[in-house]
């Protein structure tokens, strides 16, 4: 079949998918130095025809300082590691804790001995007042130990990342504060003075517990606790 430009191409009938091909046999050379494989009516013969993809890979200039939301590959970003603030603030928990579970565990668990330490007449006045010495040392054990528990889970969830537990870790810290404030208050009210050893016995654990929460609120903590998840 002639196309009237010149090339002359076979008469056969190609398939929907497949574009006709010059004659090789024969026919006139093609105009204007045109290749045999160039086709008359535009493009290549020899290439396949052009199909949209919407979901071929799209690609951006290198002056877009970054790929529109969404579209951009996150896989150069590499995860964001936990910083060396965050260890340290955990073993100051730690250390704040220690000696709470260990008040608690000798109170829980040695609470018949230090019923025995007590004198006479303070044990005589607790029977007439009804008051079981030895079940209230070990009701105040129980519960020291429980909270110094609560206290290190929540400094262990905050090391791993968990944001409401740094919230609820501070807040423990808050009242931690408050109690050995209203115990010093109180203790002067009585017009008894508190020493710098129990001062210490008593804040020490406090003061390195609200360190310990100022560390999880620094620069380095606040830009790992918001850090993408994955």
């Amino acid at each position: 079949m002639d196309t009237g430009q010149g090339c002359t191409y076979r008469g056969d009938v190609t398939s929907p998918g497949e574009q006709s091909r010059p004659d090789e046999g024969g026919g006139t050379p093609p105009p204007n130095g045109a290749t045999p494989y160039d086709d008359p009516r535009g493009g290549r013969a020899d290439l396949p025809p052009y199909v949209y993809n919407p979901y071929a890979n799209v690609s951006y200039p290198s002056t877009y300082p970054a790929a529109p939301a969404g579209l951009g590959s996150t896989d150069d970003v590499g995860p964001v590691r936990r910083p060396g603030t965050l260890h340290l603030a955990l073993l100051l928990h730690v250390v704040a804790a220690l000696p709470y579970l260990l008040v608690g565990f000798l109170a829980t668990f040695g609470a018949a001995a230090a019923v025995a330490t007590l004198p006479a007449e303070q044990l005589a006045q607790l029977q007439q007042l009804g008051v079981d010495p030895e079940q209230t040392i070990r009701s105040m054990g129980l519960l020291i130990l429980a909270v110094a528990a609560v206290f290190l889970l929540l400094a262990v969830l905050t090391w791993t990342g968990r944001g409401w537990a740094r919230a609820l870790l501070a807040a423990m810290t808050a009242g931690f504060v408050l109690l050995v404030f209203a115990f010093v208050a109180a203790a002067g009210g009585q017009g008894v003075a508190t020493d710098g050893a129990t001062l210490l016995i008593l804040a020490g654990p406090v003061v390195l517990a609200v360190l310990g929460v100022v560390l999880t609120f620094g620069p380095a903590a606040r830009a790992w606790f918001s850090r993408p998840r994955r």
